[in-house]
């Protein structure tokens, strides 16, 4: 047999240099769908926080382990929580650190897995926004008494929606109900629901809101204690309801929302009136009026009896005292005619006494007659001429003669007016 050596390889590719093999990492990295939109759960170790505000750690898993960094401007938001050992889940991209070779995750978003670190996170960011006055009574809207339509925020897939659809159709069919689907667990709910929660209230007409998620394991519960989501809940334009998992469970959207409930049923009772209870009370609120109104009605017809028996009594009254006060004044009047009447009597006999002393009765009982010639009285004896007829008229008869002479005395009555 003969040997031969090894054959040599013929037209043999040109060694890469170091630099183009990263590229060549780098580009299937860069391509891969997967690493560009990763979310991986580890093990946390060897968790730094450097001067720059760059956040530097390792995943571990059971046999591998990835270094990660968080860059100043994502890491800005992370909470103090994060301990050496806590398991935890992140959201980020994988690219290759050309520098020293190194493939490495680039986080974006970091989030605790373990019921500790869960726990840990919970409570440094409700401190935290309870500081910010997020979570203040002062801030809660109270709820519309008849909503015209509501948005509910939930998996369109859930338990959760067929508990909200069954109360709206049993309690308040007059209402609208928009389903605003969204993811509810996972690494990617929180951003879902908030995203979904903004576009509910921006939906015209909306009057409320619901955030709602069923029962479930307390890792499930973490996405509604995201920071972007109860803020997200805390400035939503209208009123928001959360009801997330049982009775026992508690998130901190339901400290941001107007109102918290237990579970999904509750929470869309408490926004949807019960339309049997609301019948009921316009019956009882008829009923109540019509009472209220017949009773009113007796009474006014009380006060109208009392009012016009105090008018019959007030008028009776007057119309007495006026019969007095007319009496009164015929009275006064009888009396001020009587006193007048007697005056008058009284210048009447003056003036009759008067009229009496200047009558010729009483002057020819004083010896004066009356002397007539020709009709008229003679008044003076310028007025006679001899031969004239006389006549003298006494007291109790008339006596006729004839002028004889006339013999005057010196006084003028030329001037005197002779009736």
């Amino acid at each position: 047999m003969i040997r031969h050596g090894p054959a040599r390889v013929k037209n043999a590719a040109a060694p890469l240099t170091v630099d183009e093999v990263a590229l060549r990492v780098k580009n299937l990295l860069d391509y891969d769908e997967t690493l560009a939109h990763l979310v991986v759960e580890g093990e946390l170790t060897d968790f730094k926080r450097h001067v720059s505000g760059h956040v530097y750690f390792v995943l571990k898993g059971q046999n591998a382990s990835l270094p990660c960094v968080m860059f100043r401007g994502d890491a800005a938001g992370m909470l103090l929580w994060p301990a050496v050992g806590d398991r935890v889940v992140v959201s980020g991209n994988v690219r290759l650190y050309e520098a020293r070779g190194a493939v490495q995750i680039y986080a974006q978003k970091m989030y605790p897995l373990g019921l500790g670190a869960a726990a840990r996170a919970k409570e440094e960011l409700r401190l935290r926004l309870e500081k910010e006055g997020l979570f203040a009574p002062a801030r809660k809207r109270p709820l519309p008494r008849y909503p015209r339509r509501v948005a509910c925020v939930t998996s369109d897939t859930g338990a959760a929606v067929r508990d909200v659809i069954r109360q709206f159709r049993t309690r308040f069919p007059a209402a609208e109900l928009i389903v605003v689907p969204c993811l509810v667990q996972g690494v990617r709910a929180a951003e879902s629901a908030a995203l979904a929660l903004r576009r509910a209230s921006a939906l015209p007409g909306v009057d409320a809101a619901l955030l709602v998620r069923g029962g479930g394991a307390k890792e499930d519960l973490n996405p509604f204690d995201d920071e972007e989501l109860v803020r997200e809940v805390a400035r939503c334009a209208v009123p928001v309801v959360c009801g997330v998992g049982h009775e026992v469970d508690w998130s901190l959207c339901d400290l941001a929302a107007d109102r918290r409930e237990p579970t999904p049923t509750a929470a869309a009772a408490s926004v949807f009136p019960d339309r049997a209870e609301e019948l009921d009370g316009l019956a009882e609120c008829a009923r109540l009026l019509h009472m209220h109104a017949a009773r009113a009605l007796r009474d006014e017809k009380r006060e109208l009896a009392n009012r016009e028996e105090n008018m019959r009594r007030f008028w009776g009254r007057s119309l007495e005292n006026a019969a007095q006060r007319l009496d009164d004044l015929d009275e006064k009047t009888t009396y001020r005619a009587c006193a007048e009447l007697r005056l008058m009597n009284g210048r009447l006999d003056e003036f009759e006494r008067s009229l009496e002393n200047l009558s010729p009765a009483a002057l020819a009982r004083r010896g004066y007659s009356l002397v007539m010639s020709g009709g008229r009285p003679l008044l003076s004896s310028a007025q006679a001429r001899c031969g004239d007829a006389l006549s003298v008229q006494m007291l109790d008869g008339t006596v006729a003669g004839h002028v004889e002479s006339v013999e005057p005395r010196g006084l003028n009555v030329r001037d005197a007016h002779i009736q």
